[in-house]
């Protein structure tokens, strides 16, 4: 399915590209391109393919590559690093998420939100499993160490602490890796559904890439 007409006046005024000079690329017209643009025509499916391959075309000359606007200082953790490590990487340099590197390559992430989900059902988990530090109360009496099987059971299923768990065990798959030389406009739908994208060049990942990158864009 092709783009709206409308889109050809508004990207062929992006581009700078006057209406004399996108007919003589396309192989139409000036009238044509005015009428179209003014909704006076409706062209056939193959000059309006034509027109719009021809604007894409250009717009991917005129975009900035993907490298370009990546930061190319990847701050990352190890699958062996704990949880208590992630979050103090992600304070120090006020990052939502971190990818998850072993033997330097990208096999996973690490997000605020997995580690959130991580405590919460920890926490669930201690509940369920009595896991109050070994201690029992009866009403109307002082805390006793319980010895019952079923306290034992409890704290052997007793989740790990930030500072035990390892990254390893509770990341998220890895982030998708895109060319160098992929215009950085071609990326949007896709860090749209991903927290973030590596960008790889000869077989090494050189940069990484988050919405705020993408920002830079609008500059």
């Amino acid at each position: 399915m092709l783009p709206r007409l409308e889109y050809i006046k508004q990207a062929r005024i992006r581009l700078g590209l006057t209406q004399r000079r996108l007919a003589m690329l396309a192989g139409v017209s000036t009238s044509m391109i005015n009428q179209i643009e003014s909704g006076r025509c409706k062209p056939s499916y193959d000059t309006a393919k034509r027109i719009f391959e021809i604007l894409n075309s250009l717009e991917d000359r005129s975009s900035p590559k993907i490298v370009e606007i990546c930061s190319k200082e990847i701050i990352s953790v190890s699958v062996d690093d704990t949880l208590q490590d992630a979050i103090e990487l992600m304070r120090k340099h006020s990052f939502s998420q971190l990818p998850v590197f072993a033997d330097s390559k990208p096999v996973g992430m690490i997000s605020e939100e997995g580690i959130v989900k991580y405590m919460m059902v920890k926490n669930d988990g201690d509940v369920d499993n009595g896991n109050d530090g070994g201690m029992v109360r009866s009403a109307g009496t002082e805390p006793s160490k319980a010895s019952t099987p079923a306290s034992k059971k409890g704290r052997s299923k007793r989740s790990k602490s930030l500072h035990e768990c390892r990254v390893g065990e509770i990341m998220e798959p890895a982030p998708p890796i895109v060319d160098a030389s992929t215009p950085a406009k071609a990326i949007i739908p896709l860090i749209r559904f991903s927290k973030c994208v590596l960008v790889g060049e000869k077989g090494n990942i050189v940069g990484i890439v988050t919405v705020a990158d993408m920002f830079k864009l609008l500059t």
